[in-house]
């Protein structure tokens, strides 16, 4: 999931440190975060982004993962005639064979 930390944190002057010290976090977890290597959990992410006085959603950018469609897949369309799809709210052009 991409992010704004680092830009946001340049902006307001503040180092991966202060960062870090504010969201009661180890400094390798706001680099992990900045660098796309973790993804923050709920709680966390809007005391990123207060801190940073933007939203989560200004903060992060979420691109969902495309869904590879399996035979022994629960979803498995042909299978389940689209039920569980419909169910969950996914709309079957996010599918790839």
């Amino acid at each position: 999931m991409e992010n704004k930390i680092r830009e946001l944190r340049r902006l307001h002057h503040l180092s991966q440190e202060d960062i870090a010290h504010i969201a009661h976090v180890s400094r390798q977890t706001i680099n992990a975060i900045e660098n796309d290597k973790y993804d923050p959990e709920l709680m966390l992410a809007f005391k990123l982004a207060d801190t940073l006085g933007t939203t989560v959603d200004e903060l992060f950018n979420y691109k969902p993962a495309i869904v590879k469609r399996k035979e022994n897949d629960v979803f498995w369309c042909e299978k389940y005639q689209c039920v569980l799809w419909k169910r969950a709210g996914v709309e079957k052009h996010h599918v790839v064979d």
